[in-house]
Parts: C-alpha cells; sequence; structure tokens
C-alpha cells in the first residue's frame, strides 16, 4: 500500500521545483528529482486537475508552469531560458549590444546554419528582434527588462555562470 504522506511529499516537491524552473519538460524534471517518469506523470496530472500547474504543448514535448504565476509572454520566453543554447544567444546579444549574426556564431561557436535556426525561433517568438543596414542584421532584445528580470528571477535554476556575468554588467549600466 502506499503512504498518503509519500504521495503528498513528491506533489511538494515537484510544485516547488516547477515554481523555481518554469518551463521545464517531463524528462528535465525527471531527471533533476530523481523521480521516475510514471510516478511524476501522476503526480502532474494530479497537481494540473487541481488547477496547481498547467502545462503547454511545445514542439514535441509538454512544458510546466505553476498556474497563475506568468504571464503569457513569460511563458513564452521562460523555456528557452531554461535551454542553454537560446540563453547562451540571448545572453551574447545583451550584453553586445546590437550584434551580428557573424559576431554571434564566432563567440559561441557555432555553426551559422545552427544559429539561424535557433534566431529564427526566438524572432517567432518576439523575443529577439533585428535591423538592417545594408546586408547586415543587427539583432537586438525586443523587451530586454523583461528578459533581464527572468533571468534574476530564476537565474538559480539556470547553474551557469555567464548568466552571473550577464546580470552584473547588465545592472551596472
Amino acid at each position: 500500500m502506499v503512504d498518503p504522506n509519500e504521495l503528498l511529499e513528491n506533489a511538494r516537491l515537484i510544485y516547488e521545483f516547477i515554481e523555481g524552473n518554469p518551463g521545464m519538460h517531463l524528462r528535465e524534471i525527471s531527471r533533476e528529482l530523481n523521480i521516475h517518469s510514471s510516478t511524476l506523470r501522476y503526480h502532474l496530472g494530479y497537481l494540473e486537475k487541481k488547477g496547481l500547474i498547467i502545462s503547454k504543448k511545445e514542439e514535441n514535448v509538454r512544458i510546466f508552469f505553476i498556474a497563475d504565476k506568468l504571464s503569457s509572454e513569460d511563458k513564452n520566453i521562460t523555456p528557452l531560458l531554461q535551454q542553454k543554447r537560446f540563453r547562451d544567444i540571448i545572453l551574447f546579444i545583451i550584453i553586445s549590444d546590437e550584434t551580428t549574426h557573424s559576431e554571434i556564431y564566432k563567440k559561441l561557436s557555432m555553426k551559422p546554419s545552427t544559429l539561424s535556426k535557433y534566431i529564427g525561433i526566438l524572432e517567432s517568438r518576439r523575443i529577439v528582434k533585428h535591423t538592417k543596414s545594408g546586408r547586415e542584421k543587427h539583432y537586438y532584445i525586443e523587451d530586454e527588462q523583461r528578459v533581464m528580470e527572468l533571468l534574476l528571477t530564476y537565474k538559480k535554476s539556470f547553474w551557469d555562470p555567464f548568466v552571473e556575468n550577464v546580470l552584473e554588467i547588465y545592472l551596472e549600466r
């Protein structure tokens, strides 16, 4: 027989994890909390039925948020901030102040075609915009202040010294 206290403890643990790490998907949550995926699915379903969390299908995965905690714009940004490549691109654009495609792929050691794919996603979500100067595109963050607020709020979930460095640079401006 299953101990009801253990069920409540797992649900609380999952809820608190999602609260501090919005936009993560099942496998990431399972790996971070060391909870078997079938057990995790059960608790996520329970939390969602109770209206405590919500999920959103994105690409091939379902991502999770605390209900009524983030705006729809923030739910658009936070899953990308949880992914290192997207986060690195966003952070580099913030500290570089209108950087070009070639500057980004050289600094982040990415293939130009891979960067184009990532930039396309960031532009489609209205996180990154560009201006043209001749044949060159200059990229900038559409709502830099909002992105920085999310980075500050959830910086513990990134485990990334680059985030800390950019936050320091940004706050010194």
